[in-house]
């Protein structure tokens, strides 16, 4: 036994008195073994992570129970922690190289040549192409894979005895997040540590769990080796989770959909942009986003489109929606009556704003009457799922899934013919995120929409798509019907993208 943990709750200080975060749960990790805890946001994963840390604000929570672990120290160089977003973890002021240095210069007393020469084999073992390069970069200039590959430099530049991993890879793509599991994975064996993953995929568990905690409003519903667990769920929650997860080769309908008219059209779109240097912001480069790119979208048909993170999706829908102009090429939307929802509605919801003006904002730029933007109110309010008595709560009151669905309101409001989902599922939790795309599905086959369906996770594709576009670099190097592009896929990348979720 490496760690054990007995009648953990915590508790956060509120005006209107203590909220229950984790209430007295049991849990032992083991020597070398990989325990995946398993839950959706706002269960209780995180903080009971942060509480084996030593790092909750004793502030503003109470931690009672006993964490007791089989060696002195908890934290720093026993154990370490990888969390979800590296770009927030890692501060942006100073070189990645030096802030991995500093681990040694302050547990090691190592010399700063001893630190740097550390640092950069450490990098060639997270798989780090251009050390040197990377050493003296800055977080920004880091893709989201790079970034997170420096932070577990970090966690295991002194051999933990345990790393926490959570949501490591929630926010990368499935061949990067293929990757950093595929990493993790070798680094245990080869430093003999063990791992406490937290997830709420049980799609991932599946590929690296040696036993499964499930957590549910700060309880432990179910735990087992992740065998019996996936195998024959107990708790209904458990089997809740395992169901909302997508898998490729499901059986969907929409074969044989009635193809209708064009209905927004690309030609030849092209689009680059220009790296900035010096005071003076000289273009140094060009980076082409997007080249070339023809597409024809039918009346009432999802077209998928596929690619890692920076290959052009989201250039591409902001060229479709008129949100950028392009070099070259034109986009043709024969009633111009299209609309976008993008990936984070946290970001893309006014924060002053109430619910319900912010569904109506475009009707009220268009001048619409107040009667008129009272029935619409209502009517898109049912459509989307949302309750008419919230309309006066900010979007701070919702869940994720909820504000989610605001944004799709807000489009839905001035009765778009086709619209733009720049992976709006992507930062929700697979049971919202299955919600969320059941609603996306009843709304097309109800009010005869058009989708434009972006995201980098095939899985998500599949469940969603007629027609598939895939994006490599920019440019569009396959193209072809649902069923045809996941029974034959034609090129290489296709076939990688594929094999990394199967």
């Amino acid at each position: 036994m490496l760690l054990k943990v007995k009648n953990l709750t915590i508790n956060f200080k509120n005006d209107d008195g203590p909220v229950k975060a984790v209430k007295g749960i049991d849990f032992e990790i083991n020597e070398n073994e990989v325990l995946g805890l398993v839950g959706e946001s706002g269960s209780g994963k995180t903080v009971t992570a942060l509480s084996i840390m030593d790092l909750l604000e004793k502030k503003t929570c109470c931690v009672e129970g006993e964490i007791n672990t089989s060696f002195n120290r908890v934290r720093g160089k026993n154990i370490t922690m990888v969390f979800q977003e590296p770009f927030t973890s890692l501060n942006p002021v100073l070189r990645v190289g030096e802030q991995v240095d500093e681990v040694m210069l302050t547990h090691e007393k190592a010399s700063a040549k001893e630190a740097r020469s550390h640092t950069l084999e450490l990098f060639r073992k997270v798989m780090i192409k251009e050390p040197e390069r990377v050493y003296d970069s800055y977080p920004h200039a880091l893709s989201g894979g790079q970034r997170q590959r420096v932070m577990l430099a970090m966690a295991i530049s002194l051999r933990p005895k345990l790393l926490i991993a959570d949501e490591p890879t929630t926010a990368l793509d499935v061949t990067i997040q293929k990757e950093i599991l595929e990493l993790i994975m070798r680094l245990k064996e080869e430093l003999g540590m063990a791992v406490f993953f937290i997830t709420h995929d049980f799609d991932i568990i599946k590929k690296i769990a040696d036993r499964v905690l499930v957590m549910k409003n700060g309880r432990i519903v179910e735990s087992g080796l992740r065998k019996s667990v996936l195998s024959d769920p107990k708790n209904e929650y458990t089997k809740k989770l395992i169901d909302a997860v997508p898998s490729i080769g499901g059986a969907f309908p929409g074969k044989g959909k009635k193809t209708g008219e064009v209905v927004l059209e690309a030609k030849d779109l092209t689009k680059s942009f220009y790296l900035e240097k010096g005071f003076f912001r000289k273009h140094s480069s060009r980076i082409s986003a997007v080249s070339e790119v023809s597409l024809k979208i039918h009346e009432g048909r999802t077209l998928g489109v596929v690619g890692e993170s920076g290959c052009g999706k989201t250039t591409l829908a902001r060229l479709l929606v008129g949100l950028l102009k392009a070099d070259k090429g034109e986009v043709r939307c024969p009633e111009k009556n299209i609309q976008i929802v993008f990936q984070d509605p946290a970001s893309s919801l006014d924060p002053r704003m109430r619910m319900g003006d912010i569904v109506l904002e475009g009707l009220t730029i268009r001048g619409a009457k107040r009667r008129e933007k009272e029935l619409v109110l209502r009517e898109i309010l049912f459509n989307a799922r949302l309750n008419y008595k919230d309309r006066m709560k900010l979007p701070h009151e919702f869940s994720g899934g909820e504000r989610q669905r605001i944004a799709i309101a807000r489009s839905l409001a001035v009765k778009p013919r086709v619209l733009i989902l720049d992976e709006p599922v992507s930062s929700l939790d697979v049971i919202i995120q299955k919600e969320v795309l059941g609603l996306l599905k009843d709304l097309q086959k109800e009010l005869f929409l058009t989708y434009v369906f972006i995201s980098h996770d095939l899985r998500v594709i599949e469940y969603m798509s007629d027609d598939v576009a895939v994006i490599e670099n920019g440019r569009i190097v396959e193209l072809a019907s649902r069923e045809k592009l996941y029974e034959s896929p034609q090129h290489a990348y296709t076939k990688k993208l594929l094999r990394s979720v199967l």
